[in-house]
Parts: C-alpha cells; structure tokens; sequence
C-alpha cells in the first residue's frame, strides 16, 4: 500500500487497521467453514454409493448362487428388469416369430431312389460301375435300339432260350480258354449247346506281350469235330493302332483253317483290381485301336463284333463309330437293360455245362449266323 507524503502516523489510523484485520480474519473462517462443510457432504454421498455397489454385487453373487443351484441357462437371466417397463406395444419379444422353414433330410440310398425315378423315362439308362456308384447316361435316339422283349426268356437246366410266337429263335452257346482246360465237346453238343466262343490269345495287360491259347488249337479242332458252330474272340491290350493291327493278323493266321461261322470278336476291358495298359488311354484312343483291329477282321472277309459290359460300350469307346460291328453284351442281371441293339448277351460267369469241368461263361445269341 502506498501512503501520502504528508501524512504523519497519528493514533486514528492504528485503530483503523486494527478493525481491518479483523473483518479479514472473519471472512477466512467463514470461507473455510463453507469448505470443511461441502467436503462432508461430498463424502457422505460417496460413501452412499459406495453402500449402493456393494448392494448391487451382493445381488449379483446371489443371483449367480441360485442359477447354479437351479442349473438355469442365460436364457434365464432378463438383464431388462433393472430398467423400466415399457409399453406392451413396444415390447420386441410380443412380435409373433415367424415359423421356420420345414427341412427335408434325405439319406444317400432315398436321394438315389429319387433319382432313379425321375430319370427311368425312356430317355435315359443307368450305369453302375464296379464301386457301385451310378450315372444316368442319355439314350442316343439315332442308334438302333434293340426289340428283344425278354418276358420271352426261358430258363432250363441252366440255359437260356429266347421264344418268339411260341417258336425258339435263339442259340445256346458257352465261351471258353485255357482256364477251362480240357473240354469234351461232344458232351457239351449233347446237353444243348448249339456255338462255342474261342479265345485265340491275348496280350498281356501289363507286359504287352502277345501270346496264343495253350488250348486254341486243340478247343477248335475238337469243337468243330463235335458239330459246334465256332466263333473266336481276343483278349486286346493294345495301346496303339499298331499293336491291334498285330494282333488281327495274329487272329487271322490262325483261324485261317478252321470254318468259322460266328463273329470274330475283341475283348479289350479293365482288370479287376489291378491297373490295366488300356486303362491309360483317351476314350477317343481305345476306339481308334478297336477300330484297326475290326477294320482288319473285316476286310478279311470275316463278321466283327465288340465284346463289352454296359460301361465300356456307353463310357469306354465311341460306339457310334462301329456302325457295321455287332456287340457281344456282357450282363449278369436276370435281364440286361442295355438300349441298343446286341446280337449275343454273355448272361453268367458261373455256368454248368456236361463236359467242362468247373464253371463256363455261357451265352444266347439272338441271330442266326449259320444262316448268313
């Protein structure tokens, strides 16, 4: 504080100082009592709510004991009840929920069943193959179907026979090799064999090796002596044009003495369990070698045939290129189901005939070669 020049420090002013520092000393108290006070308060309400936590935390431990004790779920628990109710019409859970869309559960075997209904329309055929999975193939409508009606099958002793207006119109036959060994013929003739198909050689699948029947020469003498009809078959492996035009020839040079009325087959196939050389090959491939090995048969002056199961004459080749070859289907159901047109049907692996010892592939053939 500044003062004035003149002044000179008389009594009235020491009072006057006296009564200041009072009134200042005052208002500092009331300040601090107004501080002291507000502190209080501020820690009453903490320790309220303090109280209040620690009254929610005891709720929740509760609540947690009797949903162990009750083994309730979550679903349980309405974390909406701590807040107010609101209006019915604005409640979310009063919405009607819609019904969940019905489901249809199929097992492999009914999904099949399914599919096999849909697709038996006369314009499709089924495949099974060897692992017994299945495909629906589609019927081509420009290749020749075959007529046979097979409600005119007749079973006896073993042996097929295909009737038409009351009148037999089919021949009973067997097909045979090596694995036959020695066969009496004559036996065979009398029982009601009517051909026999003989194997002239084959190739081996893995080795490639070209070899001639053990039982060939000796097969076709005696069956020919016996008054059978004979026709041949052989077993291909061939990978190339090349090899089947090789074994053609080797089928030519050794039928060239015998009379053969039936067709001269090829039996190019897969092998069970085992990987096989043809196997390797190209759809578009195996029907070029088939073709070469045919192409040679016939321009020797002899009827060509295929030799094939439904998967390898739909899956296998180009059926539609061997439009002046027959087809020998290989089938043991009760009755083949194979679309096209086939002139004998290998029916059993497993046949009886007099005069072969063990079981014979036995066959039908619904044309007459001997007539042609």
């Amino acid at each position: 504080m500044r003062f004035d020049d003149d002044y000179d420090g008389d009594g009235s002013g020491r009072i006057s100082i006296v009564m200041m520092s009072l009134i200042v000393s005052f208002f500092i108290l009331v300040v601090l009592g107004v501080v002291v006070a507000v502190n209080k308060k501020s820690n009453k309400r903490s320790d309220s709510y303090q109280a209040y936590l620690d009254s929610q935390k005891t709720t929740v431990e509760e609540v947690t004991s009797v949903a162990m004790e009750r083994k309730i779920t979550a679903d349980d628990l309405d974390i909406w009840n701590m807040y107010p109710k609101e209006k019915e019409s604005e409640r979310l859970d009063d919405v009607p929920t819609p019904s969940p869309m019905p489901t249809i559960s199929m097992t492999p075997e009914e999904s099949q069943a399914a599919l096999d209904e849909k697709m038996n329309d006369g314009k499709h055929t089924k495949i099974t193959y060897a692992d017994g999975s299945s495909e629906w193939v589609t019927i081509n409508e420009k290749w020749e179907k075959n007529t046979y009606d097979f409600t005119n099958l007749v079973a006896s002793d073993g042996k097929l026979k295909y009737f038409a207006n009351g009148k037999k119109v089919s021949f009973v036959g067997m097909d045979v090799s090596r694995y036959q060994g020695d066969i009496d013929f004559i036996q065979a003739k009398e029982s009601g064999i009517d051909f026999v198909m003989i194997r002239v050689g084959a190739r081996g699948y893995k080795t490639g090796e070209l070899t001639l029947d053990e039982y060939f020469a000796q097969n076709i003498q005696r069956a020919t002596d016996a008054g059978l009809d004979v026709g041949v078959y052989f077993y291909s492996q061939a990978i190339t044009v090349e090899e089947a035009e090789k074994e053609a020839e080797m089928v030519l040079q050794n039928i060239q003495n015998y009379k053969i009325l039936y067709p001269v087959a090829i039996d190019m196939e897969y092998v069970e369990n085992d990987m096989s050389r043809v196997e390797s090959l190209k759809n578009a491939d195996r029907t070029k070698v088939t073709a070469a090995f045919l192409n040679k048969i016939q321009a020797a002056g002899y009827k060509p045939m295929i030799y094939g199961n439904k998967e390898w004459l739909l899956k296998r080749i180009d059926l539609g290129t061997f439009t002046t070859s027959s087809v020998w289907l290989s089938d043991e159901a009760d009755m083949p189901d194979y679309p096209y047109q086939f002139a004998m049907w290998q029916y059993t692996t497993d046949g009886s005939v007099k005069g072969v010892t063990g079981p014979v592939n036995m066959d039908i053939c619904f044309i007459d070669y001997r007539a042609q």
